[in-house]
């Protein structure tokens, strides 16, 4: 009989870990940091040795190393020290938002002086390091910790933006709007830590879906409805005093579809009950508006314009809460199929790629712009406005890094499943063939105009060290224009995409429409040699040179008919590509 026997073995070797690259980044970038703190700081009572501009890029390179000492470091004193360092930025934001300034100097010292470009930065640099520290967090109570504070600091600047900017409209072109955007980056950091599909993080996806429907509809609603009451029955009479057939089809109209928004949203079971009802009511609010309007005379004053700046702006506010409650709590298979998209399009390096590269050439046209707007100001001591015609980021490189990235976002759509044999599966599945394509030309397109966020934060920056406003309402219209072109890009793209199984060959026709169409742009400004019917037809496509449309809108000129091709020309390609799917699942 054997007998078996266990042998012992010694206890595990006791090693002490030495330095790895992430503690030494992180405590390189926590000197270089503070330095550039202090440099900052040394700087606002004369001028030293390193001048502010030192100070900010040894503070930039110094975050960076800590921020990825936070992300690779999970160790409980790593993630709790960060945790606090993000609490205390958070709290500086908050001071630096309240406390009087300027620090140096005589005569009053105002409330929030203090604001740009503190206050946001501050809250998202900690919003970043707290994001991590939670990430790496495995004790439950800091994480509840952490997650309500979160949700706190977010739906208070969320509501708050909305409330204010309901009194005071004129906040909105201000503070109001930046202090929304980082409500909206602390409320997208909490739903991303809890489950959306149930019990509290549920309700409170919910409740920022209905807030950003009541914005919307209050911005539209308060640009429309006092002039339309103001106007009254005479509104809809022509110029010989008689009912206008079109006006009053077009108030039909109107009416119509407010109630048959209100009646889609009380039969669409994947919406939320609050948020459908909700929506419901508010439509149909609307169309006793229209209707009222149609019928009684009041008498009020001749209402100011509110569409240009503050309408926009709290109506984009309300677009962006809606479109994230909807894109957590809706089940309808477009919302479920863009959410897979942004994940995938976010799991792989292409979208962080292209986002460093676009802010790396929004930065070298910044460059160039303060350069121009110096020697303009050399010859000329008033500048004209609008002074954002030489914002080179939007002007001269915006049309050429377009030309270069849209090709590099839409590559994958289609190439990528079917070199994977995933698309089979796809057109497989019980869903549409416009589900799918509309949900990689939807993902593909948020992606597009995160890419521009960056030149809205060198236009702040702009605001900052120049400390002089500028007109922005041509920004404005060249956002709706990069925007709505935008649509016309990546559907093409996403078109050549369903085409081939190759990246580079979707990427190289995409680039190639792009390229023509960027090529109308220098066919205006040297002619074009050939017959006269050449250049009719040339003359004809140029409602397709984007580069020309993106120009007009920063000198102020946003043209309604170029829009208009874009949309046309965006569902056309939409359409062929449906079409080649249909084909490929039928063949």
């Amino acid at each position: 009989m054997s007998e078996t026997r266990s042998i012992e073995e010694a206890p595990s070797e006791v090693r002490t870990e030495d330095l790895g690259v992430t503690q030494v980044a992180g405590l390189t970038g926590m000197g270089v940091a503070t330095l550039g703190v202090i440099v900052v700081i040394a700087n606002q009572f004369g001028p030293r040795i390193f001048s502010a501009s030192y100070g900010y890029l040894f503070a930039s390179f110094g975050l960076a190393g800590m921020f990825y000492h936070a992300l690779r470091d999970g160790t409980i004193e790593v993630r709790r020290g960060y945790l606090f360092f993000s609490v205390g930025l958070i709290v500086a934001a908050l001071i630096a938002s309240i406390i009087p300034g300027p620090l140096m100097g005589g005569g009053d010292k105002s409330a929030g002086h203090h604001f740009l470009p503190w206050t946001p930065l501050l809250a998202i640099i900690g919003l970043t390091f707290l994001t991590t520290a939670l990430r790496h967090e495995t004790n439950e109570k800091f994480t509840v910790y952490g997650l309500t504070l979160l949700v706190v600091i977010g739906a208070s600047l969320c509501a708050g933006v909305v409330a204010v900017g309901m009194v005071r409209p004129e906040s909105l072109a201000g503070p109001g709007i930046l202090l929304g955007l980082v409500g909206i980056g602390f409320m997208v950091a909490y739903v991303s830590r809890v489950d959306t599909s149930d019990g509290t993080g549920y309700l409170i996806a919910t409740l920022l879906g209905i807030l950003g429907a009541v914005a919307l509809v209050y911005a539209m609603g308060r640009s429309i409805f006092p002039q339309l009451v103001y106007e009254g029955p005479p509104g809809l009479l022509n110029a010989y005093q008689r009912l206008d057939t079109w006006k009053v089809l077009a108030r039909v109209a109107e009416v119509l579809a407010c109630l048959g928004f209100a009646w889609w949203c009380l039969r669409n079971t994947s919406l939320p009950v609050l948020m459908r009802y909700g929506l419901a009511v508010l439509a149909v609010g609307c169309a006793l508006v229209f209707v009222y309007a149609s019928f009684v005379t009041t008498a009020i004053l001749q209402p100011k314009p509110y569409l240009v700046p503050s309408g926009l702006l709290l109506g984009f506010l309300g677009a962006v809460y809606l479109t994230i409650s909807l894109g957590l709590v809706s089940d309808s298979q477009l919302v479920t199929l863009t959410r897979r998209e942004l994940g995938s399009i976010f799991h792989s390096p292409i979208a962080y790629l292209v986002l460093i590269s676009m802010t790396l050439v929004m930065f070298l046209g910044y460059i160039m712009f303060l350069q121009a707007i110096s020697e303009h100001a050399a010859t000329e001591p008033e500048i004209s406005e609008p002074v954002v015609r030489f914002f080179f980021p939007l002007s001269f490189f915006g049309p050429i890094a377009a030309m270069i990235f849209v090709p590099a976002l839409t590559m994958r759509c289609f190439s990528e499943d079917k070199r994977s044999n995933t698309i089979e599966v796809l057109l497989t599945a019980p869903v549409s063939e416009w589900n799918i394509v509309l949900s990689k030309f939807f993902s593909c397109w948020i992606l597009y105009l995160l890419i521009w966020i960056p030149a809205g934060i060198y236009l702040i920056v702009f605001r900052v060290a120049g400390d002089s406003p500028f007109d922005y309402k041509p920004v404005l219209s060249a956002a709706c224009a990069i925007a709505v072109t935008g649509w016309g890009f990546i559907s093409m793209g996403v078109f050549c995409s369903s085409l081939t199984k190759n990246q580079i060959i979707a990427a190289l026709m995409t680039f190639g429409g792009m390229f023509f169409l960027w090529l109308l742009h220098w066919s205006q400004h040297i002619g074009v040699p050939g017959s006269p019917v050449i250049k009719q037809i040339v003359e004809a496509l140029s409602v397709a040179n984007y580069s020309e449309t993106w120009a007009q809108a920063l000198r102020g000129q946003l043209a309604v008919k170029d829009m208009i091709f874009y949309v046309t020309k965006a569902i056309f390609w939409l359409y062929l590509t449906t079409k080649v799917l249909e084909a490929r699942k039928w063949g």
